[in-house]
């Protein structure tokens, strides 16, 4: 309980320090990613944010942050091409974030259902609809998480009770 107390002030505190929405998203990934197991083999020497674009957006404001760790191991943040197949994907990366220009192009390509090893983050409901398994959506100026908890159940990661303690769920 304590552990999620800290969590819900670090995002608290997140969304009023940070300036944008790219900040407080990037922001929210690192603090998830603190609440998810990654299989072993997959997280042993860094954990792997990834990006379709490290110009703008999150990915930009990840990557300027030097020296980030979680659990004793370096984050590695990653650009990545979205001609790259899930199961390329799912080798590659712990964390893979769509933004909403991207969400389109990408789910059209993603079509076979299958395990994977990379939790999939979004920026709409729309995104966790067509088999994404988290959404970091703006409601007015907050931003929400959302998990689609059927698409969850389905990979090779374990997300902590303590994370799905401060989400909502779409679909229902």
């Amino acid at each position: 309980m304590k552990r999620l107390g800290i969590l819900l002030f670090l995002i608290i505190c997140g969304q009023a320090a940070a300036k944008s929405p790219e900040q407080v998203r990037s922001a929210f990934l690192f603090q998830m990613a603190k609440f998810i197991e990654f299989p072993k083999s997959q997280t042993e020497n860094s954990l792997r944010f990834c990006f379709y674009t490290l110009k703008e957006g999150p990915g930009s404001v990840l990557s300027s942050n030097t020296g980030l760790s979680i659990n004793d191991k370096p984050i590695q943040v990653k650009e990545i091409n979205s001609a790259l197949s899930l199961v390329d994907l799912s080798d590659r990366c712990d964390i893979t974030y769509v933004d909403e220009s991207h969400e389109n192009d990408i789910l059209n390509a993603w079509t076979e259902p299958m395990a994977l090893n990379t939790v999939t983050v979004g920026e709409s409901l729309a995104f966790l609809e067509h088999g994404g398994v988290a959404a970091l959506v703006q409601e007015g100026s907050k931003i929400r998480l959302y998990i689609n908890k059927q698409v969850m159940n389905r990979h090779n990661f374990k997300v902590l009770s303590r994370l799905l303690a401060v989400a909502k769920f779409h679909p229902d």
